[in-house]
């Protein structure tokens, strides 16, 4: 669940920059590296557990928490990021 979580946000992230590539400020092409890396970090976890001899995809409940977390943690870095860019820019203009 958490492999699909993260690959269904990185699209989500991927198209959104696709669209509005022209505004720079945002910094989409952040939120889609973290997206996108979250996502390889958790298909090699799959690869690994059907290695061992496991599913390759899991739907247990932790599951659902461990997405809502990668989704939140994904959020909380690309605005800080986001916003200690934007301020460097500024200081940088003045």
């Amino acid at each position: 669940m958490y492999f699909l979580t993260a690959l269904g946000l990185a699209l989500i992230a991927a198209i959104l920059w696709f669209f509005f590539r022209d505004r720079k400020a945002l910094h989409l092409d952040i939120l889609t590296i973290i997206y996108g890396a979250s996502a390889l970090m958790w298909l090699i976890d799959c690869i690994a557990s059907s290695i061992k001899g496991e599913g390759f995809l899991s739907f247990e409940a932790k599951d659902g928490w461990i997405s809502l977390a990668t989704l939140g943690a994904g959020l909380f870095l690309w605005l800080i990021i986001s916003f200690v860019l934007n301020n460097l820019k500024k200081e940088v203009k003045e």
